[in-house]
């Protein structure tokens, strides 16, 4: 079994300022250097995830002359992060750019000289996780140095949470020529072995997330967490894909019937199941580095975004409805993508306080609610289109904000219109509130 599985994320935000600062040119010195500190969740008894919410740059004036290094630094340099270990009770690494593309990797004098800085940070405090990250043009490379283990560890995953995201795997090697795959190449040449390493979450397997998860093992999807706590039954069998009729009378789950029509298209594929609601196994979800979201009601929406703003995990959320009017039926539905540190669901005005309060006073009185099977595939699509676009970066967008209306009687898909009238900033959800919630004794 793995042990001491570490995972790395950076906001958008801080990764665009870090990036941006050791581009700086300095007087003397070759290359800048700084500092990040994190939160640090201990998921499980062999996995920790590190997001990181706060840089310090090195000073001008700490830096020492030095020929024979990119950089040289001063104590004083390395007290202030030590300090900010101690005030805190945080993770930091030390941090500096290799410009270049592609993986970096230790220099000569990395190897040489940043170890002693992380057992200096480790010092301080040893219980929290401490190390070097390097970055280049688009990767990362780190070391993390963890209570109780000898060598230093690299993570398993370092990403930037950004739009499109920067994710390596540092134990990622080129893959090999999938047949299978051949005709969605233009993805990019690491696409395949992106979707063989990432973590996906899919929270709610009915009529949407059937959908998706039938669509991500098309597309290559290797590991899956499914969350739902629902059986197929007469009313939901004519938008459940993957259900036969069979299954009805076995009253079987849909996370199985999930896992049987992924298994059918890639028995290759990792899946952990989860038959109980989401809150109940937060570990799991925590792991995933994006989630889909094919939840029925507001508040439940509200919840599973806030639960991905913590840990940094971009959420897309589907849904759809069948509303009466006085002309008759009509089908409306959406895609949102909640990326942390962009526009989140009450930005967009798709959550608030007069739809929770009206759905709080219809509970328990909703009763059958029309849906049919082809919007939640439409829906569907267009979220696994964003989601390859969200980790493989094909399209060349940037900093994308995504939310789409969908008009089911005419078919049209666009976007909202409230996208023109946004505020560039969320303020629901800060870098402070990264990791698990904090209680304060009143």
């Amino acid at each position: 079994m793995k042990t001491n599985i570490i995972k790395l994320r950076l906001p958008g935000s801080l990764y665009q300022r870090i990036m941006t600062d050791l581009k700086r040119p300095h007087d003397f010195a070759y290359e800048r250097v700084g500092f990040i500190f994190g939160v640090t969740t201990t998921i499980n008894e062999y996995t920790r995830l590190i997001t990181f919410n706060g840089y310090q740059p090195v000073d001008d004036d700490d830096y020492i002359k030095d020929d024979s290094v990119g950089a040289c630094i001063g104590s004083r340099a390395i007290r202030s992060a030590m300090q900010r270990v101690m005030d805190q009770s945080c993770s930091a690494f030390h941090v500096h750019l290799h410009n270049h593309k592609g993986q970096p990797k230790p220099s000569g004098d990395d190897i040489a000289g940043l170890p002693p800085v992380i057992d200096s940070l480790a010092n301080i405090d040893p219980d929290q996780p401490h190390g070097v990250l390097i970055l280049s043009k688009d990767s990362f490379f780190s070391w993390v140095k963890v209570k109780g283990e000898i060598q230093l560890v690299i993570p398993e995953i370092i990403s930037a949470v950004r739009y499109p995201m920067v994710i390596q795997f540092p134990s990622e090697k080129k893959a090999a020529l999938n047949k299978l795959l051949l005709r969605q190449s233009f993805l990019g040449e690491r696409s395949t072995a992106i979707f063989e390493h990432i973590k996906v979450g899919v929270v709610g397997l009915g009529g949407g997330g059937s959908h998706l998860v039938q669509q991500l093992a098309h597309l290559g999807i290797k590991h899956f967490t499914l969350f739902d706590f629902d059986k197929v039954e007469d009313s939901n069998h004519n938008r459940l894909i993957g259900a036969h009729f069979a299954d009805i009378k076995r009253k079987l789950s849909k996370t199985e019937i999930a896992r049987r029509l992924i298994l059918a298209i890639n028995p290759k594929a990792e899946i952990t199941i989860v038959n109980a609601r989401w809150q109940e196994a937060t570990d799991k979800l925590q792991q995933c580095e994006v989630a889909f979201g094919g939840v029925d009601t507001y508040e439940d929406r509200g919840q599973l975004e806030a639960e991905c703003r913590r840990y940094l995990i971009p959420l897309i959320d589907i849904g759809m409805d069948v509303h009466q009017t006085e002309q008759g039926f009509h089908i409306s539905g959406q895609v949102i993508l909640s990326m942390p540190g962009q526009s989140c669901m009450r930005c967009l005005g798709f959550i608030n306080e007069d739809k929770l309060a009206m759905e709080a006073a219809k509970y328990g009185k909703v009763g059958g609610r029309p849906q049919v099977v082809w919007p939640n595939g439409l829906l569907a699509s267009s979220a696994v289109g964003i989601f390859t676009d969200l980790v493989t970066g094909w399209s060349g967008q940037q900093e994308r904000i995504v939310y789409l209306a969908y008009d089911g009687n005419s078919g049209l898909i666009s976007n909202h219109v409230r996208l023109e009238y946004l505020e560039p900033d969320c303020d629901h959800y800060t870098l402070e509130q990264l990791g698990p919630p904090k209680f304060i004794k009143l």
